[in-house]
C-alpha cells in the first residue's frame, strides 16, 4: 500500500501540471480583435439626394496586375494596377456622364500553385474588370445644402456630342 501512495501522488502531480500547462496554452491562444468598419469618413453622414437621371450606357475598365516572387521569396514585385473608381469615372466622362452607379469590380486569378513555388519563384496574374452604369442628371435639385453633389449638377466633363443640355438644365440623348 505504501508503494501505491507515492505513485498516485506523482500521477496527480503530473496530471495537475499537465492541466495547468494546457490551461495556460489555451488562454494564451485566445485573442481579441477590435474590428470596426467605416468608423470615420463622410459616408457616416451621407446625405441622400434623389435626382432624376438618364442612363448613358455601361462603362467597362479592365486592368492586369502581375505579382512576381523570386526563389525563396527574396524579392517580390507587383506590376500593373487594380481598377479604381477614378478609372470608371474617366470612361464615363467620355460619354459626358455626371456620375456612375451600380459599380462592380471582379477579380480573376490565373495561376497554378505548385508545392515548390517557394524554391523556384512564381508569378501570378490577376485580371480586374470594373463595370458601372454611366448616368447624366436631368435637372438641378432644389435644396438648401451647400454641397454641390446634393444641391446641383456636378461640373460637366469635356463636351462630346453624345448628350445635349439645354439652358434650363434639361438633358437629352442624341
Amino acid at each position: 500500500m505504501s508503494a501505491n501512495k507515492p505513485k498516485s501522488h506523482v500521477f496527480r502531480f503530473r496530471l495537475n501540471g499537465f492541466l495547468a500547462i494546457a490551461a495556460i496554452l489555451a488562454l494564451a491562444a485566445c485573442t481579441t480583435t477590435d474590428y470596426s468598419a467605416n468608423t470615420t469618413g463622410v459616408s457616416d453622414f451621407a446625405a441622400l439626394a434623389v435626382k432624376d437621371f438618364v442612363t448613358l450606357g455601361i462603362v467597362t475598365v479592365q486592368t492586369t496586375e502581375i505579382h512576381y516572387s523570386s526563389a525563396f521569396g527574396l524579392k517580390k514585385s507587383i506590376e500593373g494596377s487594380k481598377v479604381t473608381f477614378a478609372d470608371l469615372m474617366q470612361e464615363a466622362a467620355k460619354l459626358e456622364a455626371d456620375d456612375i452607379i451600380n459599380v462592380r469590380i471582379d477579380t480573376n486569378a490565373n495561376y497554378v500553385k505548385g508545392a515548390f513555388d517557394w524554391l523556384s519563384g512564381w508569378s501570378r496574374t490577376y485580371t480586374h474588370t470594373g463595370t458601372a452604369l454611366a448616368i447624366k442628371y436631368t435637372e438641378k435639385l432644389e435644396s438648401r445644402s451647400s454641397d454641390s453633389q446634393v444641391s446641383g449638377i456636378p461640373k460637366a466633363p469635356e463636351a462630346t456630342s453624345a448628350v445635349k443640355t439645354s439652358r434650363s438644365g434639361k438633358t437629352t440623348l442624341k
